[in-house]
């Protein structure tokens, strides 16, 4: 073989992994980005794209190599985009909203959501019953499921006031501060994260909770399930390495009495 025959071998070869990588970092740049959304729920979903469920979702996709965007959208809204294929996905959703907007979610269990109750320090009511909320006005979140039992309560009262937008629970908050309504009622967890960023935390109390914690996933629309299984794979290797940990460790997030895992 003469040398410019080995150097043409040897050229076509380098050009020809050239081009195959090329194709490859093309086909990774051209990836189309996921559309995610929800409301503000800290710790969860947080400001900034921020929230132990925003970084554990765009960790897992980044280890799968998918680009995502997430979106700060009103919960009920970004529910009904969800289900109509405008939106990817959703964070933060119940067994109820997996059902009753037809998402998909691979079975990924994401945290749990506990129901619970406050008032102001200056309120002494305290929730034992379901009948204890008949003499009081509660502030509640339009679109959020507060479980079977909770949710026909309030369907069958007028004692309940709603609020909406990208982030209701700092509305209800202040609304519980003037005296708007006598108790909120919202997942422990959440509330006390809000209360002290907005200095509050010193005017409300915990006044009970009512049953079990709720499990939480991502919600995937029908045409996105690949993407669903892609966010377990991911949500696989986080665990692998430690790094799932390390995200829940970094927003003080507890294991609750369910593993905080993906179940079976």
């Amino acid at each position: 073989m003469t040398l410019n025959t080995a150097l043409t071998k040897l050229f076509a070869c380098t050009t020809a992994c050239l081009l195959c990588l090329s194709s490859l970092w093309s086909a990774s740049l051209s990836a189309k980005p996921l559309l995610i959304a929800s409301d503000i729920w800290c710790p969860y979903v947080c400001e900034g794209q921020t929230g132990y469920v925003t970084e554990l979702t765009k960790r897992a996709f980044a280890e799968m190599d998918q680009p995502v965007h997430f979106i700060a959208v009103p919960f009920n809204r970004a529910l009904k985009e969800v289900q109509h294929g405008n939106i990817d996905a959703i964070l933060a959703v119940t067994p109820e909203h997996v059902s009753q907007f037809n998402l998909y979610t691979d079975e990924v269990v994401v945290g749990y959501a506990s129901k619970d109750f406050y008032t102001t320090t200056g309120f002494a009511w305290q929730f034992n019953q379901l009948e204890d909320l008949d003499n009081v006005q509660v502030g509640i979140i339009r679109g959020y499921d507060y479980g079977e039992r909770l949710n026909d309560k309030i369907a069958n009262s007028n004692r309940f006031y709603i609020a909406t937008g990208n982030q209701p629970l700092t509305m209800n908050l202040k609304r519980l501060i003037k005296g708007r309504f006598h108790v909120m009622l919202g997942n422990k967890v959440v509330i006390q994260n809000t209360a002290e960023k907005l200095a509050l935390d010193d005017q409300i109390r915990f006044a009970g909770t009512f049953g079990e914690p709720l499990p939480l996933y991502v919600g995937f629309n029908q045409g996105a399930t690949k993407a669903a299984k892609m966010f377990n794979q991911g949500l696989t290797k986080l665990k692998k390495t430690g790094e799932y940990q390390q995200i829940l460790d970094k927003y003080n997030i507890e294991h609750p009495a369910v593993p905080l895992a993906l179940t079976p």
